[in-house]
């Protein structure tokens, strides 16, 4: 049994499912078979009973309605008796002392059935086993002219066990039939059916050893087999992207964090040759470090923020923001800080609209858009906040008036540290981080973010939001 077990655990699923389908159809005909099996031989039974009563009230009948005075007299005339009675089937006529003849159309040998025979004050039809078969025995008491006794019917019901042997010989050769022809139908099914999941395996292995390049071919398959193949499509084009934006993420990062490393480092070794007794030089190395250290704290905090908007499904997922509410907070903010530009807010009757967002996330996503619209903007400095309503949505565009961005980079702006002028944007403080950060809480939140520029005319982002309802 062990060794059973341990074999079938190792087999494959093809097996299995082989084996089970197979002893599923074969336990599903044993069980009707054996219904079937039951229910037949229980109407021959019935049947081969109802004929018993019925021979014993045809002989009960004739004998009362015929001049038999003795027992001679009744077996001198058992031809008539004959037939009444079907092939094996075997008659006693008995007298009070039970002393009696029998009549059979094979022979007039005494059965050893009928040696005991009881007396019966009425007919009765009893099923009994002689010598490991089953017959029926009738008995009934009979009264004609000067003779009163009984007589008793047995029934070796041979039709009876021929038929049973047959049905049980036919089934058993059809459950062996149905057990290897479910079997096979069983194999090829599985075989039909793991067929993707094989394709699904060698891919896989071959991933192992290429890389995220191969893919399996797309399914017309509307099953479950074809969804399967379609989701395993999706997921690898998901993780290569995933990896190709890990690997530029770890190149861009170590790219970025190695410029200031080195700044520092080379003011250290001026401090240490030169500057330990240079006030100007030691005034100067020590901004410069401390400029460098900066960046470098704004560069990890921006990572460290990225990291945890990318959870942004987990958390505040059921709070909302008033965002006309919101945004005059945070258009008043920059009214402060930046005297110099005009921002506009553009809304027609939304004081009341409501994002399914965090307001923390709302107001960060603002801020991000905002500061970069001031970056880059140089000459025209007005930024317009436009607000529009529809049944789903708000839809918020931030639009500058400053030099745009070329059209081949702008898919790339949502990606990490990306920049379109790398030493313009370090010059201005960026870390090529917010846009991402903002796409990131956008899609959190079922939304979705877009850009459009023009170069010389300035650049358009605008970001979608569900409405709260």
């Amino acid at each position: 049994m062990n060794y059973l077990r341990s074999w079938y655990h190792k087999s494959s699923l093809k097996v299995k499912w082989s084996l089970g389908g197979s002893a599923a159809i074969f336990f599903t005909f044993f069980i009707f078979s054996s219904i079937q099996y039951t229910v037949i031989r229980q109407v021959m039974l019935h049947e081969e009973a109802t004929n018993i009563s019925q021979e014993l009230s045809e002989i009960i009948n004739f004998y009362k309605n015929r001049p038999f005075s003795s027992m001679e007299d009744i077996q001198n005339n058992s031809d008539i008796i004959k037939q009444l009675l079907e092939k094996d089937q075997t008659l006693y006529v008995l007298n009070q002392k039970l002393q009696g003849f029998a009549i059979s159309k094979t022979d007039n040998k005494k059965p050893k059935s009928l040696i005991e025979y009881e007396p019966v004050k009425e007919k009765t039809v009893d099923l009994t086993t002689i010598d490991g078969r089953k017959i029926y025995v009738g008995r009934a008491p009979i009264v004609s002219n000067g003779f009163s006794g009984y007589i008793g019917v047995v029934d070796p019901l041979t039709r009876y066990h021929q038929m049973m042997t047959s049905l049980f010989l036919i089934m058993s050769i059809l459950g062996a039939v149905s057990l290897l022809l479910s079997g096979l139908v069983g194999f090829l099914m599985a075989e039909s059916f793991l067929k993707p999941m094989k394709k699904l395996s060698d891919t896989m292995k071959s991933i192992r050893k290429k890389g995220f390049q191969e893919r399996m071919e797309p399914s017309e398959s509307q099953d479950e087999m074809g969804e399967l193949t379609n989701i395993f499509n999706e997921m690898m084009d998901r993780i290569e992207l995933s990896f190709n934006q890990q690997k530029q993420f770890v190149e861009d990062a170590s790219h970025e964090l190695r410029t200031p490393v080195q700044i520092m480092e080379g003011h250290l070794n001026l401090l240490n040759r030169w500057g330990k007794n240079d006030p100007d030089i030691l005034n100067e190395s020590l901004q410069a470090s401390l400029q460098e250290l900066g960046r470098m704290k704004n560069l990890v905090q921006e990572l460290l923020d990225l990291s945890k908007v990318e959870q942004v499904e987990n958390k505040s997922a059921f709070q909302n923001t008033v965002v006309i509410k919101t945004l005059n907070r945070v258009v008043k903010n920059f009214e402060l800080i930046h005297e110099d530009f005009d921002f506009l807010l553009h809304y027609d009757q939304l004081e009341n609209g409501i994002v399914r967002m965090s307001e923390n996330h709302f107001e960060q996503i603002m801020i991000i858009l905002l500061d970069n619209a001031v970056k880059y903007s140089e000459q025209i400095k007005k930024v317009d906040i436009i607000v529009e309503e529809s049944k789903e949505d708000i839809k918020i565009t931030v639009k500058d008036y400053g030099v745009g961005i070329p059209e081949k980079d702008l898919p790339k702006i949502f990606h990490r540290f990306y920049r379109v002028d790398k030493a313009r944007s370090r010059a201005k403080g960026g870390n090529g981080l917010g846009l991402a950060i903002a796409k990131n809480l956008v899609e959190g939140y079922s939304g979705t973010i877009s850009a459009s520029s023009t170069l010389g005319e300035g650049t358009s982002i605008s970001l979608t939001l569900p409405h709260h309802i």
